[in-house]
């Protein structure tokens, strides 16, 4: 496809912002639609993978909940052994001790463990975590599947238990491979212990059988780079419990500025990134968001930082170059000017910036119309 014109507007129809197709056959919405219309005889795994922006299952939690209320399904997903914010989160209620986190930005390049989900977790001795359902937003108060994900250089046990589930212990074998233990029980509240020290989880699953899976994988400060790396042994293993249909990437935020007007040295770092994606997961159709709109205070006015339609440029070209879709979400926000509303109806927190849950739950809306509107 040719490249885009700088003064590309996104496309609306019935008052929404379409999600763009770059696919070089034209076929990548036709793609989202049929894997969609499978949730009702299988899993349909979403992975959303950002930045603070979707911090806390902000944006994630809601459109999870739309998807599940029209395609099925129940439960949070992937959500880490540890975190250091479990409040923040209110989509799941989690406790957690005896755990020290990996992220991806200082791991080794040699480190097998590097994934899409950008974490690991090893436990300590008494490491436990424990999950239970949220009343809000909908479909996360009970799952029907409990999946936990690792790699262990000792046997072992690791048990599952809860309030309302048998407690049953899985061995564990010392293997340089990926394992995973997995309780199929209904249930609204599980508890996760091993005896192996050392043992390096890299995420619980928490979801049912059928319908939509949505993964929320954030990382702080995450401009996406790291994803050039991912380990394609580990990646292969992986799939074999957890794998994509569909990819979702948000980043963008922590790499714009008012000082920097071309992007296009981004722009040609996440086709790296989108292409190594899409060698790992060759069957996922990938969907590029925009960056949103972000303010910035000029004298005593808050404007919307200048050089967004740059790096939003760069990232359009990102996914006509690799073939992925492309939602402008400062559009669908209001485009310029949008942070600065947004911020008056209470929807951004004061750095003009990052949405709150009241903003996530009102983005989740426009982008989930857009969706139903683009859809054949």
């Amino acid at each position: 496809l040719p490249p885009v014109p700088y003064d590309f507007i996104a496309p609306v129809r019935d008052g929404s912002v379409l999600i763009e197709d770059y696919d070089p056959y034209g076929k990548g919405i036709t793609r989202l639609s049929d894997i969609l219309s499978q949730s009702g005889n299988r899993k349909v795994r979403i992975a959303m993978v950002g930045d603070s922006y979707i911090e806390g299952d902000i944006l994630a939690q809601d459109i999870r909940a739309g998807l599940q209320e029209r395609f099925g399904g129940s439960g949070v997903g992937y959500i880490g052994a540890f975190s250091q914010f479990p409040g923040f989160r209110g989509s799941v209620n989690q406790s957690c001790s005896g755990w020290e986190e990996t992220e991806i930005r200082k791991m080794e390049a040699s480190d097998p463990l590097r994934t899409i989900l950008g974490h690991y977790h090893t436990a300590g001795e008494g490491a436990m975590t424990r999950y239970k359902g949220s009343a809000k937003p909908a479909h996360v108060t009970s799952w029907t599947s409990t999946t936990v994900l690792f790699k262990s250089a000792s046997q072992g046990t690791i048990t599952l238990s809860g309030s309302d589930t048998q407690a049953r212990s899985f061995p564990v074998e010392a293997s340089d491979d990926l394992q995973a233990v997995s309780l199929d029980a209904s249930t609204s509240d599980i508890s996760i212990t091993t005896d192996v020290p050392g043992l390096k989880v890299l995420g619980v699953w928490l979801e049912s059988n059928t319908g939509i899976v949505l993964d929320d994988i954030s990382l702080r400060g995450n401009s996406g780079l790291s994803h050039r790396r991912l380990d394609a042994t580990t990646t292969a293993q992986m799939r074999r419990w957890i794998d994509y249909d569909v990819i979702i990437l948000e980043f963008g935020l922590n790499v714009v500025s008012v000082e920097q007007t071309d992007y296009t040295a981004y722009g040609r770092a996440m086709t790296d990134v989108v292409n190594n994606i899409k060698t790992l997961y060759p069957q996922a159709v990938i969907l590029l968001l925009g960056v949103g709109d972000r303010a910035i205070k000029k004298g005593t006015q808050y404007l919307s930082m200048p050089t967004l339609p740059a790096l939003i440029k760069a990232q359009r070209e990102t996914a006509r170059i690799t073939g992925s879709l492309f939602y402008d979400t400062r559009a669908a926000m209001g485009g310029d000017g949008a942070a600065v509303d947004w911020h008056a109806r209470k929807l951004v927190n004061a750095d003009y910036v990052h949405l709150n849950h009241h903003g996530g739950k009102e983005l989740a809306d426009i982008f989930l119309k857009s969706l139903y509107t683009t859809l054949p």
